[in-house]
């Protein structure tokens, strides 16, 4: 997970980057809107936390500008404070914000708040089955597995590997219609193993990070093509 903080620049140490690192969290900090902007124009995010409790900055007006922005609106935005008044949860809830956690608490749990937030906003993405296969090298080995489904966004290996999160793996797979593969880099950001649920594809979550050539406007055409709203699609990313 690649989180955008905005906050007091000393609030994260670099004691808490280290201890949010070791839960596969990496950090990005900024101090107002420009500077979060400058990043998110340059760094994939996936989720924002912004200290609501910041006077320097007004945390409402921060979530409407990115809400608004087509680049960023589908991003969960989160608000941390350490008061918790009902009426003001409420009202902040109505403005599009996704999430808001009283401080303190506990950092892996916090991590677990954010992760599930991160969930339900992937698996609005539109997901199509593909019974294709996917090729990629890891330690010098040529690896094929199948692909449980695959998205816009990103793709579920059907295997059982235990590939590190955070791996960055240049894939190629073959879509129906077309001759030539898609080529893109991808991260490993999940293995999905709960066996419990029948609805849950076992397999490796991986989020596409750069195509190559004209893959990704071929990814975008097949997916709207043959999006499916089955609802046994679960894609943890």
């Amino acid at each position: 997970m690649r989180m955008l903080t905005i906050d007091d620049k000393n609030f994260t140490t670099d004691l808490d980057r280290a201890g949010y690192k070791q839960l596969g969290v990496t950090i990005l900090k900024a101090a107002n809107y420009s500077e979060a902007d400058t990043i998110l124009s340059q760094d994939p995010v996936d989720i924002i936390v912004i200290n609501f409790d910041y006077k320097e900055i007004n945390a409402i007006d921060l979530c409407n500008h990115f809400k608004a922005n087509k680049q960023t609106s589908e991003i969960p935005v989160v608000f941390t404070s350490f008061e918790n008044q009902p009426r003001t949860v409420k009202k902040l809830l109505n403005t599009g914000l996704d999430l808001f956690v009283e401080l303190p608490i506990p950092r892996d749990y916090f991590i677990e708040k954010l992760r599930s937030v991160l969930e339900q906003s992937t698996r609005k993405t539109n997901r199509v089955v593909h019974d294709g296969l996917v090729s990629f090298s890891l330690n010098g080995e040529e690896i094929t597995c199948g692909i449980a489904d695959v998205s816009n966004s990103g793709i579920l290996l059907s295997t059982q590997l235990d590939i590190a999160a955070n791996t960055n793996l240049d894939i190629s797979f073959s879509l129906p219609g077309y001759k030539k593969p898609i080529k893109v880099m991808g991260e490993v950001v999940r293995k999905i193993d709960d066996q419990s649920n029948p609805d849950v594809q076992i397999g490796i979550g991986v989020r596409f990070k750069d195509f190559l050539g004209d893959s990704k406007k071929r990814l975008e055409k097949y997916i709207s093509k043959s999006q499916s709203d089955d609802p046994k699609l679960a894609y943890y990313l």
